[in-house]
Parts: structure tokens; C-alpha cells; sequence
């Protein structure tokens, strides 16, 4: 009698349990995403080597993202026609951590005192050539990598416009420029290609 007192028992808990349902409640709301670093970390600190960029032929750029998809750059280092610096803005085409972009710069090179064209390679030839403040205006498209770190690396190219005159590009002191020193002096202060890598990281 106790055996089925007791199996009468379980029996009746288990229509019990079951009439009443299974109460257990399971969150199934989705993590929340990986926040982009352009959000998380809105400033990016790095060098830039590079020809014809914002802080070429070697120099830093300091980044702001004020929305994900918009960066303002300050940079500035040495080139070929003395130190430069300058301000730009790029847009990021995708919303994701890794992202092509388009963008623009303003910038402003120092000029040089004495400017060595040709490394002294020709006895011929000797002089002494000014060059002068200039201006330029680059149009890139580029693409950064950049993971949840901060880790921030980008390639960019395009072209480099230069604003200033010709004729007011540079000045001869004295001496007879070599076709090698022309030359190079024009690839020193006139337009052309943009190609440089950026290495950062965001804070």
C-alpha cells in the first residue's frame, strides 16, 4: 500500500507540473554589437611615410572622426621642398571597421634656402636655388584597416595639385642648373602623384 500511496504521489506532482507549464524564462535578446572604433575611439595618433601626402616624406598625422564616417586630419613633416603642413577631411564609404574613403587636403610647405638638386654629381654645373612657401590641394581615395583595438592602418593615393604659380614656385641666386637639377626641381615644388601608408592608433 505505501508503494502505490507513494507512485500515486509522483504520478499526481507530474500532471501537476505539467497542467501548470514549464515557468523557466531564457533571455534571448542578442549581444549587443561590437562598438566601431571610429565611435569607441574617436582620435588617432600615427606616422605617415608617403610622397606628396599630408605629412610626407615623413611626418604625423593627428585624426578626429566627429561621426563614424567623417575624419579630419592635421598633419605635417618633412618633404622635398622643406617642412609642410596641412588639414584635410575623408569620407569612409562603409560603415565598418575596415572601409575605403575619398577625401581632400589643403597644405602649405616651408620652401628651402638652398635647395640640393643634382648632389653635386657634375663639376659643371653649381648653384644656389630659393625655393619658395607653397601651396597644394590633394584629392586622394584610400582604404584603412582598423580593428576593436585601435590599431589603425591606411594606404592612400591620388593626386597632388599645386596652387602657386609657376613663376613664383622658385628663385636661382646664381650659378647654371643641369637638366638633372631642372628636373628635379620640378618634381620638388609641381604637381603629382599622392602614394603613402599610415600606421596609428586610436584613443
Amino acid at each position: 500500500m505505501k508503494l502505490l500511496h507513494t507512485l500515486c504521489l509522483v504520478m499526481t506532482f507530474a500532471v501537476a507540473s505539467h497542467a501548470l507549464g514549464d515557468r523557466t524564462q531564457f533571455d534571448t535578446t542578442p549581444p549587443p554589437p561590437v562598438p566601431n572604433p571610429r565611435e569607441a575611439s574617436p582620435i588617432v595618433l600615427g606616422m605617415e611615410l608617403g610622397v606628396n601626402s599630408l605629412a610626407s616624406l615623413v611626418g604625423a598625422r593627428l585624426t578626429w572622426h566627429p561621426v563614424q564616417q567623417v575624419a579630419l586630419d592635421i598633419g605635417g613633416g618633412w618633404s622635398a621642398s622643406g617642412m609642410r603642413g596641412g588639414l584635410g577631411a575623408r569620407y569612409y564609404l562603409w560603415k565598418t571597421f575596415n572601409s575605403p574613403f575619398v577625401g581632400a587636403a589643403w597644405m602649405r610647405s616651408g620652401g628651402m634656402d638652398s635647395a640640393n638638386l643634382d648632389d653635386g654629381k657634375d663639376d659643371r654645373y653649381d648653384q644656389h636655388v630659393i625655393i619658395e612657401n607653397l601651396q597644394f590641394v590633394n584629392a586622394v581615395v584610400g582604404y584603412e584597416w582598423r580593428n576593436k583595438e585601435g590599431l589603425m592602418v591606411a594606404v592612400n593615393t591620388g593626386w597632388s595639385f599645386c596652387l602657386t604659380p609657376e613663376e613664383d614656385r622658385w628663385r636661382k641666386k646664381w650659378g647654371t642648373l643641369s637638366s638633372e637639377a631642372s628636373d628635379n626641381l620640378d618634381l620638388m615644388t609641381g604637381s603629382g602623384p599622392i602614394l603613402s601608408l599610415q600606421v596609428g592608433y586610436g584613443f
